[in-house]
């Protein structure tokens, strides 16, 4: 898979990611009538992207090893780098949102009526904190990464 898709993957990549924090996430709490209701939308939304990103990394992982032999070997960088960010996105999916999920499952509205100091609380916000810190991850990963394809001049294409 040529260096030009693989920028266009991470480039929608990045835009899916950064449109869901910086504009959907942030939209459904200002305008929603009810936290539950923005929370249930930004969480539908964040499992699509999830998915969507996974999707997405391990078409790269799989381009970038099986279609190597035109290239000789896949660069090592943009391997581990494309590996990390897919892995962040399946814990980001299976460990952290299911948490999260279930958190909201059982405690409904009072959840956040609940006191920062409250034990059930200070475990939602933890589990938050470690959604942001993946998808942050994840955007800065995939910033850096088109930076650097974008950046690769034509003798390095040519042994990439």
């Amino acid at each position: 898979m040529g260096q030009k898709i693989r920028l266009a993957l991470l480039s929608f990549w990045l835009g899916a990611m950064s449109i869901f924090s910086f504009i959907v996430a942030p939209a459904a709490f200002a305008v929603l009538p009810e936290q539950r209701l923005a929370a249930s939308v930004v969480s539908r939304v964040l499992g699509s992207i999830e998915i969507i990103g996974i999707a997405v990394g391990v078409i790269l992982l799989f381009s970038l090893l099986v279609f190597r032999e035109k290239r000789g070997k896949p660069p090592l960088f943009e391997l581990i780098a494309v590996a990390l960010m897919s892995l962040s996105l399946i814990l980001s999916r299976f460990v952290v949102s299911s948490h999260l999920h279930d958190l909201r499952e059982r405690y409904g509205d009072q959840l956040a009526n609940l006191a920062h100091s409250d034990p059930i609380r200070a475990g939602f916000d933890q589990w938050h904190q470690y959604s942001v810190w993946l998808m942050g991850f994840n955007i800065l990963a995939a910033i850096f990464l088109i930076a650097l394809l974008a950046r690769r001049t034509p003798s390095e294409k040519r042994n990439a």
